[in-house]
């Protein structure tokens, strides 16, 4: 593209020449100046051509920069465009946990819990959230988790079915009646709802509904158990439990097999006795507590849940040709206890302790499922 410059609007600067009056005949007229023709139309000629270059490398930049602003746009559009990389996907095809979930690190070790965040779609249309305040769905009376049914007053206010009729259909935040009006809408998200067990570093693995959540831990069979050993902090589930007292504390158990009877001495001032089946390793504790009339023994099992049925077992001591028999089922408890009930136990007398303060037991303990006829002697 060529450029054109004007000068003042009047073409080139070169002056014109001014017009000679003619003179008098007597002084002859000066020649007319010689106009150096040449040498202006090469300077026009350099000119020319200097505007040309100029024109020719502002061209060159002009398409330089328009390249690299090509470039940098399609940088962009490429860093745009190009997706991130996705991290494998599992092959297991089990639904992951929904609902109420702590991002912690490394699941859920820290209190802190962040905002409401929608995380993904799983494969079955659920979605993972975070709730910044999980007692929203607490029932604000009893400060339990809500269950269905979950009834409301005019204003709004929930209350769980229980705390509904202790307060005789009144709402408890502004007095108003609350009736038989449903909340279907905090009902529907308790329904739909999924939280993984609170034992889940334990091994458990269940997705229960949120609703059902106390239920669940309550007869979990990897709820927390602790060491019954004294001096001993170890904490785990019923299996680890039961590999960690056979690797740290063999010496200190008693070793037995189930439905087979085996002699057990004890002093009066032995508090408890740990005892450990063989092949399935399952833990129960002997406890032994002085009474005015006597020593009340009872036996528990280490980890099972308290909602289970116990094992059952037999207990006999003997004393100068008498016996006395008890039969019963073990209370099932997650650590020691050192005052056990009363109820369910046997008593033995002061008249059958031996001479240094011994108790002698005949303990057998039967197998879940293969309980024998009670025996009424």
């Amino acid at each position: 593209m060529r450029k054109f410059i004007l000068e003042d609007g009047e073409g080139s600067s070169y002056p014109r020449p001014k017009r000679q009056r003619p003179s008098s005949p007597s002084s002859p007229p000066p020649p007319p100046p010689e106009f150096p023709m040449e040498e202006i139309a090469r300077e026009e000629e350099e000119e020319e051509e200097e505007e040309e270059e100029e024109e020719e490398e502002e061209d060159d930049d002009d398409e330089d920069t328009s390249d690299e602003s090509e470039e940098e746009d399609e940088e962009e559009v490429e860093e745009i465009v190009r997706p991130p990389p996705r991290p494998p996907q599992q092959q297991n095809n089990q639904m992951e946990t929904v609902g109420l979930q702590l991002l912690q690190p490394r699941l859920y070790e820290s209190p802190i819990f962040l905002e409401p965040t929608l995380v993904r779609p799983s494969r079955n249309g659920a979605i993972f959230v975070a709730l910044s305040d999980p007692e929203v769905l607490d029932c604000p009376t009893c400060c339990e988790t809500l269950t269905i049914p979950v009834f409301q007053c005019e204003n709004g206010h929930v209350a769980c079915s229980s705390c509904s009729k202790k307060l005789q259909h009144k709402c408890p935040s502004c007095a108003m009646p609350i009736g038989d009006n449903r909340c279907r809408a905090i009902e529907k998200v308790l329904e739909s709802l999924k939280v993984r067990c609170s034992n889940w570093r334990y091994g458990c693995r269940e997705n229960i509904c949120f609703s059902k959540k106390y239920e669940h831990d309550k007869c979990c069979s990897h709820a927390l158990c602790t060491c019954p050993l004294l001096g001993c902090n170890f904490q785990g589930s019923s299996k680890q439990l039961y590999l960690h007292c056979r690797r740290k504390h063999l010496g200190k158990l008693t070793s037995f097999q189930f439905n087979t009877s085996f002699p057990l001495f004890i002093t009066v001032n032995d508090k408890f006795c740990i005892l450990q089946e063989d092949k399935e390793g399952v833990l129960f504790i002997l406890n032994n507590r002085s009474d005015t009339l006597g020593h009340v023994i009872t036996v528990s099992c280490m980890g099972l849940s308290s909602s289970k049925p116990g094992y059952f077992y037999e207990l006999m001591t003997r004393a100068e040709g008498s016996n006395i028999r008890f039969q019963s089922s073990t209370r099932n408890v997650r650590t020691r206890v050192d005052d056990p009930p009363s109820l369910g136990c046997l008593l033995v007398p002061n008249d059958f302790l031996g001479t240094y303060g011994q108790i002698t037991l005949d303990v057998c303990i039967w197998r879940l499922g293969s309980y024998p006829a009670i025996s009424s002697v």
